[in-house]
């Protein structure tokens, strides 16, 4: 057989073996099985958070007694084309009902127990929750609602969670076909995560280096001086009085944002991008007052961490606690021994007076 007849079977083997990797890479391991339970536990925290924070004006903000009634309510939905599970009935006791059942879904959800079903049960009172009052939705809302629909088709409760208890010591056989479909939707749904906070930052990047602000580098000057979102006005005159700080920070959060995706791709620059971005998002919450928004986007970034990351963070952490269980308990003090009369025997110092 000819030189010019292998070379190409060999061309057609090799790409046959990639295929046969990639196809075993993309159907045979689940990503991001840690970072998802990061997430997950995230969402539910904050979405609990939000709820009880505002839970003395429920009725005021969400309920029949909100500024935005009834008929501004309904006629916003058919405007829309939405639906509101809020709709269905106007009486108070229904509203009760749906609220208290967001929480109780957010808790369920939060401690992983049976996620494929209460996922969707999640986002359709979540959904219904945020349509009730659009005027009251922040960029974080909005997130979790579209990863919400992302995480329908994942395994959230692979880690962490009450389902990963109960699923303990059993095995899966990954080789059946709809363990491998499964797993394919898994990682579409991690994958669309991930391209959806490319999208967010990519586009709020792309919208700030329009703005004339933001291309003089004044844009944090000005907004950290809005009142309203002063919860710490001295530290906020701290941070915009500072005139390099100021041009620099808003600088910096214009390039991460803009070349988010391509920081992403290399292990140093990924480490170096989030800890911008979560920093940006720290000062956020803290210096503007918006903390549950900016909790949102930190969780949703940490998916971007690999999990052999936090399989290591974890293995430390459990070798510490049980490091610190095992140690024996550090001795007391002696007690001086008592004569007949109940009086402390002196202690013999070792010279003679």
């Amino acid at each position: 057989m000819s030189a010019e007849t292998l070379a190409p079977r060999a061309v057609a083997a090799r790409m046959g073996r990639r295929a046969g990797d990639l196809l075993d890479r993309a159907t045979g391991r689940r990503y991001g099985l840690y970072g998802l339970a990061v997430l997950r536990i995230g969402y539910g925290l904050a979405l609990i958070g939000i709820l009880l924070v505002n839970y003395g004006d429920r009725r005021l903000l969400w309920g029949p007694e909100s500024p935005w009634t009834g008929d501004l309510f309904t006629g916003t939905l058919a405007d829309r084309g939405s639906f509101s599970l809020y709709a269905l009935l106007s009486s108070g006791l229904w509203f009760e009902v749906l609220y208290h059942a967001t929480i109780v879904a957010a808790a369920v959800f939060a401690a992983g127990w049976r996620t494929r079903w209460v996922t969707p049960v999640l986002l359709v009172l979540l959904w219904s929750w945020h349509e009730r009052n659009p005027l009251l939705v922040d960029g974080g809302d909005t997130l979790m609602q579209l990863v919400l629909i992302y995480l329908c088709f994942a395994d959230l409760s692979a880690r962490w969670s009450v389902d990963a208890r109960r699923r303990a010591g059993r095995e899966e056989d990954r080789g059946r076909l709809r363990w491998r479909v499964l797993t394919v939707l898994h990682n579409t749904a991690v994958l669309a995560t991930l391209a959806q906070m490319c999208l967010v930052y990519v586009t709020a990047g792309m919208l700030k280096v329009q703005g004339e602000r933001w291309q003089d580098g004044t844009a944090l000057y000005y907004a950290l001086r809005i009142a309203e979102f002063q919860p710490f006005p001295a530290l906020s005159r701290l941070f915009y009085d500072h005139e390099f700080l100021v041009v620099t920070s808003g600088y910096l959060a214009v390039f991460v944002q803009l070349l988010f995706p391509a920081l992403m791709l290399n292990t140093v620059t990924r480490r170096l991008g989030l800890v911008a971005v979560m920093g940006m998002h720290v000062g956020v919450g803290v210096l503007m007052g918006l903390p549950f928004m900016s909790f949102i986007m930190i969780v949703t970034d940490l998916l971007f961490v690999r999990d052999s990351t936090y399989a290591r963070v974890a293995g430390l952490v459990t070798a510490a606690v049980r490091s610190r269980r095992a140690a024996p308990p550090a001795p007391g003090p002696v007690r001086p021994e008592r004569n007949g009369h109940g009086a402390a025997e002196p202690e013999w110092t070792g010279s003679v007076t």
